[in-house]
């Protein structure tokens, strides 16, 4: 109710929603819980949190931590792959992967809070929506490195 609000008040309704969001300094649904996803793998590498899924990271110079993605076994039914592919244990590791190593080497929380936040703000946020088009899927982990030149 308070969004509606605020677009009817702010003369934001001739805009369509992607631009709403960048309007309002909102994150997509989408991003929003990429963002949650990567503030937990930062709080399971730091140990504030329990590492219920045994989530591994080894360090590297070029990547600081780099999570470790658990493998599948090639037997596994189609079912099967979409619920690994879905998981924390998959999906917290991937994102956490796409974070610059500047970001990842922050010592508090807040300060990597903060930062992941201007960092994401840089990627378009661009949600697949009823009545528009989207040339991408809007997931950090569909972002390959060769439109980081985008940000």
């Amino acid at each position: 109710q308070w969004y509606q609000r605020r677009v009817a008040v702010g003369g934001l309704q001739h805009l369509n929603y992607w631009e709403r969001l960048k309007q309002l300094n909102l994150m997509s649904l989408q991003r929003r819980r990429e963002r949650y996803i990567i503030l937990m793998m930062w709080k399971i590498l730091h140990q504030v949190v329990p590492n219920c899924c045994d989530i591994k990271f080894k360090a590297t110079s070029r990547n600081g931590a780099v999570a470790i993605i658990p493998p599948l076994s090639k037997s596994s039914s189609l079912k099967n792959q979409t619920l690994y592919d879905m998981s924390f244990a998959v999906q917290g590791p991937k994102l956490w992967n796409k974070v610059p190593q500047s970001i990842k080497v922050a010592e508090t929380f807040d300060t990597f809070k903060h930062s992941l936040s201007d960092f994401l703000a840089l990627i378009p946020d661009t949600p697949p929506v009823a009545g528009y088009s989207c040339s991408w899927s809007n997931s950090l982990i569909d972002y390959s490195p060769s439109r980081w030149s985008d940000i």
